[in-house]
């Protein structure tokens, strides 16, 4: 019961070694957690990639959103697409190719905001 009283409060950022290389704080960090910085870039990422999505023509939001899997679903190949849109494989990659050049164009004004360091 008087274990804990006689006990000295520690910081994180105090060495646990004998070397000074290790700081406690390094043993406690979660490594599989997800940095707010990255969650926060990742949402600021989806929110100027919707907005350029806004660009397109309903097929070509459709062909890219089917084509990559956008909303969660299995990525669609050429021909898949072609078959829902009643086009042929080749149109279909016609209309991937203008509908990325438009997002490319978008993005390119925006350029800065998407660097992350």
């Amino acid at each position: 019961m008087f274990i804990p009283l006689l006990q000295k409060e520690r910081s994180i950022d105090d060495f646990v070694d004998n070397d000074e290389e290790c700081r406690l704080g390094a043993l406690l960090a979660d490594r599989e957690a997800v940095s707010p910085d990255a969650t926060l870039y990742r949402k600021e990422i989806n929110t100027i990639v919707s907005s350029a999505m806004v660009n397109l023509t309903d097929r070509e939001r459709i062909i890219l959103v089917d084509r990559f899997g956008l909303t969660g679903n299995e990525e669609m190949t050429l021909e898949e697409i072609g078959r829902k849109l009643g086009l042929s494989r080749e149109r279909v990659r016609q209309l991937e190719r203008e509908a990325k050049g438009k997002l490319r164009e978008f993005l390119r004004s925006r350029q800065k905001e998407l660097c992350y360091t």
